[in-house]
């Protein structure tokens, strides 16, 4: 039974890896690297090319590793522009670039939204990241640069559901953008002293030039069914 739900996850994930318009999908007769010897990205998810790797310098970057699944994400909803999708949780993969290069790159789940494996879980202090895409298998984050300022984000954890109110929606240049930009952009989804959400796609609809990054902040916890 386990193996099955194993299989039917990895299905969902796909391990597409999207490079502004293109998906380099890595074929299952690839070996990865284990996942303590890959650094973890340095630049957004969904980008049009992996940053190089710092071996040994990929800190977890909340409490989530190795804890219970029961308290992961498993939905999320944002009501003002219609959107309510499942949550898996995502990691990332070494690549090589053309240079030879090995980097660390995000993958990106497929017909949902993914929880990266290394923030925060819902409820503790730290950063909640969610990401999507935009215009393939599945765009279920496509309106996200929509939100505004005030409207509910919902996430249901742990039997519980958490809600958080959008502060900010930046829209940042990537395609093209210096390394230190990238970098710079990147830390919206790195750790942060206080209790929030961030949530990160591609913009606009037709393209991946940018990435769109929504900060929220909590409002309350209310129990829930699943």
């Amino acid at each position: 039974m386990e193996r099955i739900e194993r299989i039917r996850a990895d299905r969902r994930k796909g391990l597409w890896l999207c490079r502004f318009g293109l998906c380099l999908l890595l074929l299952a007769g690839c070996s990865p690297a284990k996942e303590a010897e890959i650094d973890t990205p340095v630049a957004l998810p969904a980008g049009q090319d992996a940053l190089p790797a710092r071996a040994g310098n990929a800190p977890s970057l909340g409490p989530s590793l190795g804890a219970n699944t029961a308290q992961q994400p498993q939905r999320i909803a944002l009501p003002s522009i219609g959107v309510e999708t499942d949550v898996i949780k995502i990691g990332w993969q070494a690549v090589t670039l053309a240079n030879g290069q090995t980097a660390s790159q995000w993958e990106v789940a497929d017909f949902a939204a993914g929880w990266h494996k290394n923030s925060s879980l819902p409820g503790q202090i730290g950063n909640v990241v969610l990401s999507g895409h935009n215009n393939i298998r599945g765009a279920v984050f496509r309106k996200l640069y929509q939100l505004q300022p005030g409207d509910i984000a919902k996430v249901w954890a742990g039997g519980k559901e958490f809600d958080y109110r959008v502060e900010e929606v930046m829209i940042l240049e990537e395609t093209g953008a210096p390394i230190e930009q990238r970098r710079e952009n990147a830390r919206w989804i790195q750790s942060f002293d206080d209790e929030r959400l961030t949530l990160v796609s591609c913009w606009p609809e037709t393209s991946n030039t940018h990435r769109v990054v929504v900060v929220a902040k909590p409002v309350e916890t209310v129990s829930s069914e699943q």
